[in-house]
């Protein structure tokens, strides 16, 4: 749009109208007849806008109306910071991103020190003879902390938008940083939750440690003694006829898991000795590395077999096998597995069996929002304003006993 259109569309609807609509344009108006239009932040231009929003008669420098306090009426901020804050959007908007995927279930403290809170498995049901009286059930507390985890983790940018960017109508530079920013703030995410159900709360290294806090105590999330480490030296249970480790080829190895969490994890209850948990899994995180193994196991294809036979002497025998195995193991509920190259990043055989709303939850103190910086920003320098976007989340355990880890290796 240029100065002249921006002017009539000014005197026609006025000012508030042209910044009201410019932030609808770029989220998406639909036109009378149906048809909807989108503008992107590159079909507008710093100077043009400036040339049609600053005061009649007005040829000094925008600092001057910065520090003068007029900038703000002129209404050339707040359409800038609608332009940056749609650009921010779309580089954070999820293309390929599987976080929300894998951790589906969110909390929003009013704290850092709030409790995420849970009860141990209460005893038994008691048998009550005729008259007589109900037994109380008892329990105790459990709960599981966040504080370690997210304190000091915030994470953001800020875009400055200096007189010179308006002078010289560095429109596309200021979009493309701002998009670039967004994007790079939404793979930071997507690798942290990745990580987090791996076990690794560290933003570097493999360490299992940092994301499971059990009254408050930094706890690994996968532990050969809790039987939910799996490694090629302790598989733990082995599939007749497998190799003993603990890989992923085929579907018996999604079963060895669901052995191993049948027979080995036991629930809390206070009194009385631990039952199994009715697991139902819901994902398998792989890496690329195994993507097409996991993609084979998880759909439902067909297998054929050929019996041995001599050629020219016996006719040859196909028996078709019509379905995957395990859509009767999960009743049909097949987990879905999810791959990404941040698991490569920290194994390339490493794959987790769970839960995702058993066993992780996104504890979320500042989703993804934008700003436009307070009077005063960039005094002594040129800098007219500047918009801020940040994000605050991290993902932690819940409950050690609804996730298992399978390394793959020794």
């Amino acid at each position: 749009m240029n100065r002249y259109d921006i002017r009539a569309y000014i005197r026609e609807h006025g000012l508030n109208g042209f910044t009201e609509d410019v932030g609808t344009l770029l989220s998406g108006s639909q036109l009378p007849n149906g048809a909807t239009i989108k503008l992107r932040p590159e079909d507008f231009s710093l100077l043009e806008m400036w040339e049609a929003v600053k005061p009649a008669g007005y040829h000094g420098p925008i600092v001057a109306l910065r520090e003068s306090g007029a900038l703000d009426a002129t209404g050339f901020p707040t359409i800038t910071e609608k332009l940056l804050s749609s650009a921010f959007i779309d580089g954070y908007s999820p293309r390929m991103a599987i976080a929300d995927q894998l951790v589906p279930n969110s909390v929003e403290p009013k704290t850092l020190t709030e409790r995420i809170p849970g009860i141990t498995m209460m005893e038994g049901p008691k048998i009550i003879t005729p008259g007589g009286t109900y037994p109380t059930v008892g329990f105790s507390d459990k709960y599981v902390n966040f504080e370690e985890a997210i304190f000091n983790k915030k994470e953001g940018y800020a875009i400055e938008v200096t007189e010179e960017a308006v002078r010289f109508d560095q429109t596309n530079m200021i979009v493309s940083a701002a998009r670039e920013a967004g994007m790079t703030l939404q793979t930071e995410r997507e690798r942290r939750t990745i990580r987090a159900v791996l076990g690794i709360g560290d933003d570097s290294g493999t360490t299992i440690a940092g994301v499971f806090f059990p009254s408050g105590v930094d706890t690994a999330l996968y532990r050969a003694s809790e039987n939910n480490l799996r490694t090629d030296t302790t598989p733990i249970f082995v599939h007749p006829g497998n190799t003993s480790n603990s890989k992923l080829i085929d579907y018996t190895d999604l079963q060895e898991v669901m052995t191993v969490h049948a027979q080995n994890i036991k629930d809390d209850r206070l009194l009385g000795t631990g039952r199994p948990i009715a697991w139902t899994p819901d994902r398998v995180l792989v890496p690329v590395s195994l993507a097409s193994t996991a993609a084979n196991i998880f759909q439902a294809m067909g297998v054929t077999t050929i019996a041995s036979f001599t050629a020219g002497t016996d006719r040859e025998v196909r028996t078709q096998i019509g379905g995957n195995a395990l859509q009767t193991l999960f009743s049909g509920a097949v987990p879905q597995p999810y791959a990404s190259a941040y698991v490569d990043e920290v194994s390339a055989t490493t794959w987790v069996v769970y839960d995702s709303r058993r066993a992780f939850v996104r504890v979320n103190i500042f989703p993804f929002a934008t700003f436009r910086s307070a009077p005063g920003y960039g005094e002594m320098r040129d800098v007219l304003f500047a918009v801020r976007v940040r994000e605050w989340s991290r993902v932690i355990a819940k409950d050690f006993r609804h996730c298992v880890r399978n390394t793959g290796a020794t």
